[in-house]
């Protein structure tokens, strides 16, 4: 699913792990509070893993939760081997089952007990393609199972979306991210990058069978939500 990202983040997917964490400032947060999160969640036995290139979840969720079984789909096969490498590093072998592939194409013998989506959606151009994925994500859980999700989002024609940015790239260069590399980011909004704001994306989720939606991480553009799936019988 992060075709793309490599580009955005770093022309080598070898230099990601390093890169984007000069990017996004407290990354680590978004994997390490959502594992906090489903400590108490009453069932982690199958987690879907939907852009799981770079392993971040992987790492963060096998190293918590190592007797779970992992589906991991991505449509870049650069980034699944970095993930694989990357998950290499726990001492625990994984149960992961690799998929080079869109989700959209992935049959499902068996929903789902938590799916996360990180750093993907903003990725795709198309509004209408974004709600498709949303939707084939919430078709994939249990009902009352939950979606962990971030993403860029902003309002590209709003007055304040230059002051974001300036405060952003402050915050970049103060981590060591060139100019030249900072500028190659910042040409990306409207090119490879797509962000929506953040009533549009809810409303996305709401309409794709997440009525229940929960920020739970900002850093600058970048946001982290839990979405609840509707469950019938708890009324969600």
């Amino acid at each position: 699913m992060k075709e793309q990202l490599h580009n955005w983040h770093n022309p080598t997917v070898y230099t990601y792990q390093q890169t984007i964490r000069q990017k996004i400032i407290g990354y680590d947060l978004i994997y390490d509070v959502m594992t906090n999160m489903l400590q108490n969640h009453p069932c982690t036995d199958r987690m879907l893993i939907v852009g799981a290139g770079g392993g971040q979840e992987l790492l963060t969720l096998g190293s918590t939760f190592p007797s779970t079984k992992f589906t991991a789909v991505d449509t870049s096969s650069s980034m699944l081997q970095l993930a694989e490498q990357h998950i290499n590093q726990l001492n625990v072998p994984l149960d992961v089952e690799w998929h080079p592939t869109d989700l959209r194409s992935l049959k499902i013998d068996e929903p789902f007990d938590i799916a996360t989506c990180h750093l993907l959606l903003h990725f795709i151009e198309d509004l209408d393609e974004k709600k498709v994925l949303l939707k084939k994500i919430a078709e994939s859980l249990k009902d009352g199972s939950v979606l962990f999700l971030s993403s860029i989002n902003a309002d590209l024609t709003s007055l304040t979306f230059k002051q974001q940015l300036s405060y952003w790239q402050s915050s970049m260069r103060q981590n060591g991210i060139s100019q030249d590399d900072w500028q190659r980011f910042e040409q990306s909004f409207g090119m490879t990058t797509h962000p929506i704001d953040m009533e549009t994306l809810v409303n996305l989720l709401q309409e794709a069978g997440f009525p229940t939606v929960i920020p739970y991480f900002k850093s600058h553009m970048i946001d982290a939500l839990v979405a609840i799936k509707e469950d019938a019988k708890r009324g969600f």
